[in-house]
């Protein structure tokens, strides 16, 4: 007597794979809301190859094509950016400044910036620039 097994055809269940790219989806839609750029005014930035990568407190001080500053998203003039920075530093000693100026803005402003951040105190001032492809002539 010969028995006789039925074979059955293997199926591939997909409802675990769809749970699994579901779940997937989620987190990175919550990740990626997490965290946002720190933001200023918007200016054209100059370009560079090299740039520091830092998580800190940090504030943005913007200078746009009209010389404007701004300290965040508020305009400012040099004495209350002053102010401004003080107040900063007096909150959290630890804060990282990030100079955004316009390629077009004037070096003269620049300095004055700058000048205003050593006198406070502010020892390494951060640089806003765009990232550029360094080409090479082979």
């Amino acid at each position: 007597m010969k028995l006789q097994v039925k074979r059955r055809r293997s199926r591939i269940e997909i409802t675990p794979m769809i749970d699994v790219i579901f779940f997937m989806l989620i987190f990175f839609f919550m990740f990626a809301t997490f965290k946002q750029a720190q933001t200023g005014v918007e200016v054209q930035l100059p370009k560079t190859v090299h740039i520091g990568n830092n998580e800190q407190n940090m504030v943005v001080i913007s200078i746009d094509k009209n010389a404007r500053i701004f300290f965040g998203k508020e305009a400012v003039s040099l004495e209350e950016l002053r102010q401004q920075v003080q107040q900063e530093l007096a909150n959290d000693a630890t804060t990282r400044f990030i100079i955004k100026p316009d390629g077009d803005v004037p070096y003269k402003q620049i300095i004055m910036v700058t000048d205003i951040l050593a006198s406070e105190g502010v020892v390494k001032p951060l640089w806003g620039v765009d990232r550029q492809q360094l080409f090479r002539a082979e």
